[in-house]
């Protein structure tokens, strides 16, 4: 018994000693020199030592990945324990696209007021190298109770989105865990500005603790148009149709009957035939691979018939079973309507 005991002390004092030193005086919530986000999650590899990516969306906004998706960016900054990106005038948030299954909430960048995801820099030591690290230990939802943290869960092309879990929450999307993680501070002033381009690249970006192939999805419409003709299926096309985020008329889903979501099958033909089946009048796609059944929109929901309107959802959101579809936008769905039987089956115009 003695013996081991002294074993088990040694190993200790081995584990204490081989441990980096974090200095005791604390750190600011400014970082005003440039910096990458890397995630750390040691106990998932998939996710592990990725960087954060910017990939632009409707209104100037721009949705946080990791993985094969957006742009990586060398020059972000900590002001006021917000992430800020300058060159672009956005900054991290926390609102829209709350999820029922395991209630997260999306974390974007905007230029807009939403309320802020606030983070506090702190020493630590890196799990893989035992080197010290500033990590971004995340603080608060502004405006929310205090606490929670910061997840990544899958969404399309083997990549992950950034989100949001309260304090307490123990729900899982057995389909899509949204998989703890921790940001850390990863210098970069000596390196390459980021690319700004929406273009479709393919670009390794070399570091020296890392090499990754970044791909970015092109803003171009798809060769099949800005919306799928479903009038033989007995669906009009009826435009482009906003969420709560960009309207001030209350926190309701535009369509909030079924709904369903597909990674790699979802086409506008898909979701009009769930809806029909599931005794909706309309279907609409959003985000490449979400699917929303309703029997009503509400007046403020309405879609444009402008050329402009359209364009919120022929930005490069192409369908995930059919990349020549445009399935909605960022937090606007493309919206088809049940044609009766009593009248014909026309789309709308848009001038």
């Amino acid at each position: 018994m003695v013996a081991q005991r002294s074993i088990s002390a040694l190993l200790a004092g081995a584990a204490v000693s081989s441990a980096c030193t974090i200095p005791t005086e604390p750190l600011g919530n400014n970082i005003d020199y440039s910096f990458r986000a890397q995630v750390q999650n040691a106990s998932r590899p998939e996710v592990h030592n990725q960087y954060m990516n910017l990939f632009e969306a409707g209104g100037g906004d721009r949705h946080l990945f990791i993985g094969p998706v957006g742009v990586p960016t060398y020059d972000l900054t900590l002001v006021g324990g917000v992430i800020n990106h300058v060159p672009n005038g956005v900054r991290a948030v926390i609102g829209g696209e709350f999820s029922e299954i395991d209630h997260t909430t999306k974390m974007f960048m905007t230029g807009r007021g939403d309320p802020r995801a606030v983070f506090q820099p702190t020493y630590a030591c890196n799990p893989d190298t035992d080197e010290l690290q500033i990590e971004l230990r995340f603080v608060t939802w502004q405006d929310h109770p205090e606490g929670g943290h910061i997840c990544v869960r899958s969404a399309f092309d083997n990549s992950h989105e950034f989100r949001y879990s309260p304090p307490g929450n123990e729900l899982i999307d057995v389909d899509r865990e949204c998989i703890k993680v921790t940001l850390v501070v990863i210098p970069t002033t000596d390196l390459p500005p980021p690319q700004t381009s929406s273009t479709r690249t393919s670009t390794t970006l070399s570091t020296s603790t890392t090499s990754t192939a970044i791909s970015t999805p092109t803003g171009n419409p798809p060769s099949g148009g800005p919306f799928t003709d479903l009038t033989a299926m007995g669906y009009r096309f009826l435009g482009c149709a906003p969420e709560e985020r960009w309207t001030d008329d209350g926190a309701f889903r535009t369509l909030s009957g079924a709904t369903y979501s597909s990674d790699n099958a979802m086409t506008n033909e898909a979701c009009a035939a769930f809806c029909g089946e599931s005794g909706f009048r309309y279907a609409g796609t959003e985000w490449r691979r979400e699917c929303w059944c309703g029997n009503d929109v509400a007046p403020t929901r309405q879609p444009a018939t402008t050329l402009a309107g359209l364009a919120h959802c022929n930005d490069g959101y192409r369908c995930t079973g059919d990349p020549t579809q445009n399935c909605g936008g960022d937090a606007w769905l493309s919206l088809y309507e049940r044609c009766d039987g009593g009248e014909g089956c026309e789309n709308a115009i848009f001038t």
